[in-house]
């Protein structure tokens, strides 16, 4: 595949999605604290520093017996037990060999001992003021014990090179003793919007302006895909201005820019000249898919890739969703998103590939989707009370099943 395609060329929603993967670069490999790498991902197979659980412990707060040493009890006969020792979480056993031990969760096994007793279940006796257990049945062998390394040994792999950190696996590695990961750089990404019409985050109001939602919305996006996101200012509708502004972006060494707004044909439509005035290469501009159609997608010549998105808040959130996003998972080696193929029914377009708001359950059966009822581009409360988007392959493509996709980037794992 080509990289440069030229100017104002259309493709299908399959192709632009190639085209985003095979021109995003993957990044360089970075050694970082385990505690921030929330959100990145492994460049490298993890394996455990030591064992996990480091030694034999206890599951339970009770007390620490041999169970050899109980096999003679009986209701008949009860067996008493001397409670001599002490073994906490954090502290070396003390007590004499052969007795009953204090033991607390998480505190180390004592020698000669093999089983723990609940406290919950314990009988005690005093005796001669001396505290015993009263025991009337055996006790079995492992009983209440964590095993030393009995969920990872020293050495062992315990996470794979692309897969992305997350909550519980910054627990399962820290457990083994994991401080350091080494995992792909995190994509620094500029969002900036275009248009005389905004009214800014700083509230100054235009009379016929609209507030400009999608700046807020995709850099919210940028973050949950786990990329760093920069804010830049508004920009009217002036070429030159735009145009500046991107070399400028670009010379801050984001890797990734992303533009709402005056991408598709109208009058003021400036960014695809300014990109033009950038000495941009334009992968494609607009893509058979709806909403979203005017999307675009360039490099630069310092290699900064640029996605110019709609300004329909939905369209501009569908495009990052699925263009920007790709372009974020080939860089960071994650391999390419894959939807669930389902069978429903729901109006087809000729030759467009129709993205719609749903709201999808899933049951013994398989997944199930309501189609929402409003699907205008410009309205956003039905993302609300979807969590899916149903891509509806076009009516020539009669043989392709409709694909669900988790709503945000935050549902792909």
């Amino acid at each position: 595949m080509s990289d440069g395609i030229s100017k104002g060329h259309r493709v299908s929603f399959d192709d632009a999605l190639a085209i985003v993967r095979h021109v995003a670069p993957p990044l360089p490999a970075v050694e970082i604290p385990l505690q921030r790498a929330h959100g990145a991902v492994l460049a490298r197979d993890v394996v455990a520093f030591a064992d996990y659980p480091r030694f034999d412990m206890s599951a339970m707060d009770g007390f620490a017996l041999s169970s050899q040493s109980t096999e003679t009890a009986s209701d008949a006969a009860p067996l008493f037990i001397p409670i001599n020792g002490q073994s906490f979480a954090g502290r070396a056993p003390v007590g004499p060999l052969g007795d009953g031990w204090t033991i607390t969760t998480g505190a180390p096994i004592p020698p000669g001992c093999d089983t723990v007793l609940p406290r919950e279940r314990a009988t005690i006796a005093d005796l001669a003021g001396l505290l015993h257990l009263r025991l009337t049945s055996p006790l079995p062998v492992d009983a209440n014990i964590r095993r030393r390394a009995e969920d990872a040994a020293a050495g062992e792999t315990v996470a794979r090179s692309g897969q992305r950190v997350r909550a519980e696996m910054i627990g399962a590695l820290r457990c083994c003793g994991v401080t350091q990961v080494r995992v792909a750089e995190m994509p620094k990404v500029t969002v900036f919007s275009t248009g005389d019409e905004l009214i800014g985050l700083d509230g100054s109001i235009i009379d016929e302006g609209v507030h400009d939602s999608n700046s807020s919305m995709i850099v919210a996006q940028v973050r949950e895909a786990g990329a760093q996101a920069t804010l830049a200012s508004q920009l009217p509708d002036d070429a030159a201005s735009i145009a500046n502004a991107i070399r400028a972006m670009s010379a801050k060494r984001s890797h990734i820019i992303i533009s709402t707004g005056g991408v598709s044909v109208g009058e003021r439509d400036y960014v695809p000249a300014a990109l033009e005035a950038c000495g941009a290469t334009i992968h494609f501009h607009g893509v058979y898919m709806r909403p979203g159609k005017p999307v675009l997608f360039a490099s630069l010549p310092d290699g900064t890739l640029f996605f110019g998105l709609p300004g329909n808040p939905v369209a501009a959130y569908l495009g990052f969703r699925f263009f920007a996003y790709a372009a974020l998972r080939s860089m960071v080696g994650l391999a390419p998103e894959v939807g669930l193929e389902i069978d429903v029914e729901a109006p087809r377009h000729a030759e467009v590939t129709r993205f719609l708001r749903v709201r999808s359950t899933f049951s013994s059966c398989g997944p199930r989707v309501e189609l929402l009822s409003e699907q205008q581009s410009h309205r956003m409360r039905p993302l609300l009370a979807a969590n899916a988007w149903l891509a509806m392959p076009p009516q020539r493509d009669l043989s392709r099943k409709p694909i669900i996709y988790p709503l945000s980037c935050l549902g792909v794992r």
